[in-house]
């Protein structure tokens, strides 16, 4: 084994054991913003956020890859649908904050700079109030993705080729976002009520799948002045988005082909509806 090998084979055994405590803490939508769901317990905190509940209390551990078609990687840990709504115009952005505090190296809390990934977010129609739905039978369509960008200059393209991290979509949020994350609800679909469920994703526990590190979470929003005469885009299950198999859930971190770039996040493709799209390749990688 070169030393290079076992350079980088300590490191991921060093921060495997490190876990982000993320959530979301602020919500924007249609102008206004609401808190996240932070309570110790699944109870109602009457601020009227459309942010889903859930007993997480104030660890908010990720969710494992080992459940990838358990209920709890829809909207965490034995999440339920909030009792509120929040309007959504079509064709307006939404934000999500999600806590991190101090700098890579720098007593980091909600997140740390060993952890790299993807994030995606996608709405389910609810078919009526979505405090009522059951999460299980939502159909998602995604909206947005972000994944493996580049390999900028300093500590996203250190060490030999092989063995630099790149730049990701969560590198975006909370290194030179300020921890926010804006997406676009599409025009072009009908309005209504409707679950957006965001995540931001962790791939730098090495080896096995189960091992990969999830945060998702969801909202209740209403959107208004849609398309009501475009279709709602087919979707998926929660349980059902993603694979053990899928090329990123693989990816190893810490040691790959160098300068390879991965656009799209796992999952089903960019529903065509969506704002900005990630130009897919015939091959999720392309350099």
């Amino acid at each position: 084994m070169s030393k290079i090998f076992q350079t980088g084979a300590l490191l991921a055994a060093l921060i495997s054991s490190v876990a982000g405590h993320t959530s979301v803490e602020k919500f924007e939508a249609g102008g206004k913003t609401y808190d996240g769901f932070r309570q110790a317990s699944k109870q109602d905190p009457g601020n009227q956020s459309p942010a889903w509940w859930t007993n997480q209390g104030w660890g908010y551990q990720p969710v494992y890859g080992s459940k990838l078609s358990h209920p709890d990687i829809i909207a965490h840990i034995d999440a339920s649908p909030s009792p509120y709504t929040a309007e959504a115009p079509a064709g307006s952005k939404v934000t999500f904050h999600w806590h991190h505090e101090g700098s890579c190296g720098g007593d980091e809390q909600g997140w740390d700079c060993s952890h790299h990934g993807w994030t995606a977010t996608y709405l389910a129609p609810c078919n009526g109030d979505c405090k009522d739905v059951e999460k299980t039978d939502l159909l998602f369509f995604k909206i947005h993705q972000n994944a493996l960008d580049d390999y900028r200059q300093g500590r996203y393209s250190q060490g030999a080729p092989q063995e630099q991290t790149g730049y990701w979509g969560t590198d975006a949020i909370f290194y030179d976002n300020n921890n926010a994350q804006s997406v676009t609800i599409p025009k072009d679909i009908p309005s209504g009520n409707y679950v957006l469920r965001t995540e931001v994703v962790s791939i730098h526990n090495n080896g096995d799948v189960s091992q990969r590190q999830f945060w998702p979470q969801a909202f209740n929003i209403h959107v208004s002045n849609g398309d009501d005469s475009a279709a709602v885009p087919a979707g998926k299950k929660g349980t059902e988005l993603y694979k053990a198999s899928d090329a990123l859930l693989q990816w190893n971190l810490y040691w790959h082909d160098a300068g390879k770039v991965i656009k799209n996040a796992p999952g089903p493709a960019l529903a065509s509806v969506a704002s900005i799209q990630v130009r897919s390749h015939p091959r999720d990688f392309s350099t």
